[in-house]
């Protein structure tokens, strides 16, 4: 993933310490039972955020994913962007809202989609049965022309990568279409010494533990693609690169597809009392991709930020903060509508947001639980509230960059925003430790299902969800009611009280 290029540099550590302090006490403790206090959760101190943890279950979370389910089976099997089964999730999220109470605005993001006509891989002398081998066309990459294209099969030999020339040293590959596992160097890369060393066109795959999974990629700077990419099953990719390497197969490649002009929406709501100087925002994307119904990944942080909506609506008069809904259309072709919000609002605007939640697969069937933590500065911050309720209630959890996981955050971290969130993994592999810390599998994926048409209610853990929804819940309710300023604290502006 992506983000915008930074605006402001972030608070520096005197600072943040402050506002952990800020963050960890009630207001009105005094000078001696503040030198006490840590960023512990104390449940007698911050009764609107426990209440929202006590009322956001994860089995209403999964009531909200059920009927996103319902939305996926009845639009073809996915929830994508540029759906009819986006516009019913939208239509069911500011239902509920509306009917809560909120004003509830849908922001128009225009945005150039990728309109696939045909994609369709034929092998010749090499498989029995039928021909045809699942690809999937790489997004905004060049497409190989009506007729497609006819030629033979090579890959690299083993334990090369296709990341230097020399990799097709002695490797026919002029002319040809290769096959080639994905590596470290990137698939741009991949693609750019193929197209040097000749190939017609190139053809990946990903290696995992769920060798049956194919993933659609996305050309991130589509000038760099010189040449027709796709992708194809791990299972499909070694068998094909190893009828490769005893010569003599053909492939049919046929890719097309055009750029589209096309409008999504962003969906937003605010608490109708609180500082409108100081707001705090929590958001999720509400599409999947076209491949799945997008139950996990993001269905379970929308199901989670709904239903904290649903219970705040009680209290949205009486919040210190203003607390912003937001669910993003078209993240799923890379932050599309976080990017634009950002980008369209004024300084002043992008000035009044003091902190940014968001939250991804948080409900991964082989889970692990990460809090997006830097390090530094007021994302530090954050990061210190998520630990604190976790660490209330002895759950284990693991810290790393916001930047690990590509998500709606990002443009927000880039602007200078404060941001943190949670997230249960996904393509990843779980380690021994993680497995003796969490339960699951190691040596599987966090989640196999992630962007594959089995991301459905199958794929839930409701461990993970009941676990995670109220610990974002907790941390919305804990900033909404932060009787300071969380943005000018993160600045090292912010005095104790």
């Amino acid at each position: 993933m992506r983000a915008s290029a930074t605006l402001r540099k972030l608070a520096g550590t005197a600072s943040v310490l402050l506002l952990t302090l800020l963050l960890a006490q009630p207001s009105g403790a005094t000078h001696a039972a503040r030198a006490r206090l840590t960023t512990s959760a104390d449940a007698s101190a911050y009764p609107l955020a426990d209440r929202l943890a006590t009322d956001v279950t994860g089995r209403d979370a999964y009531r909200h994913l059920r009927e996103l389910q319902r939305i996926a089976d009845a639009s073809g099997g996915n929830r994508g962007y540029d759906t009819i089964g986006f516009t019913r999730s939208v239509r069911y999220v500011s239902g509920l809202m509306e009917a809560a109470g909120y004003h509830v605005v849908q922001q128009a993001v225009p945005y150039t989609d990728f309109d696939v006509e045909k994609e369709r891989l034929v092998v010749s002398g090499a498989r029995e049965g039928d021909p045809d081998i699942p690809v999937l066309m790489t997004r905004f990459t060049p497409s190989t022309g009506p007729t497609g294209i006819n030629a033979p099969l090579v890959s690299p030999p083993t334990g090369r990568t296709g990341c230097t020339s020399a990799d097709y040293d002695g490797v026919k590959a002029a002319g040809a279409v290769v096959v080639l596992a994905r590596a470290a160097c990137g698939y741009g890369v991949q693609q750019q010494v193929a197209a040097g060393a000749g190939a017609r066109a190139v053809l990946l795959y990903y290696p995992t533990p769920s060798p049956e999974n194919i993933y659609r990629l996305i050309g991130f700077t589509p000038p760099a693609f010189t040449i027709p990419v796709a992708s194809v099953s791990q299972r499909e990719g070694e068998s094909l690169s190893r009828a490769a390497a005893g010569g003599g197969v053909r492939v049919h490649l046929t890719l097309r597809a055009h750029d589209v002009a096309r409008t999504t929406v962003n969906l937003t709501a605010e608490t109708a009392g609180g500082d409108p100087d100081n707001v705090v925002l929590i958001g999720s994307h509400l599409d999947s991709v076209t491949e799945g119904p997008g139950i996990n990944d993001n269905g379970s942080t929308a199901a989670a930020a709904l239903q904290t909506a649903l219970e705040l609506a009680h209290h949205q008069h009486s919040v210190k903060n203003k607390v912003r809904f937001v669910w993003w259309g078209a993240e799923e072709l890379v932050d599309i509508g976080s990017e634009y919000y950002v980008s369209h609002l004024t300084a002043t605007e992008r000035q009044r947001i003091a902190a940014v939640l968001n939250g991804e697969l948080i409900s991964s069937p082989n889970y692990a639980r990460f809090v997006w933590d830097p390090g530094s500065g007021g994302s530090h911050v954050i990061s210190e509230q998520f630990a604190a309720y976790f660490d209330s209630k002895g759950l284990p959890y693991e810290r790393q960059s916001p930047d690990a996981i590509g998500s709606d955050h990002l443009a927000f971290s880039a602007a200078g925003i404060p941001v943190g969130g949670i997230d249960g993994g996904n393509l990843k592999v779980k380690t021994p430790a993680q497995q003796a810390r969490y339960g699951g599998e190691a040596g599987q994926m966090f989640d196999h299902c992630y962007h594959q048409a089995c991301d459905g209610l199958g794929n839930i853990n409701r461990k993970a969800l009941d676990d995670n929804a109220p610990a974002l819940a907790w941390v919305l309710g804990r900033l909404a009611t932060y009787d300071g300023d969380v943005r000018a604290a993160a600045q090292g502006k912010g005095r104790l009280r």
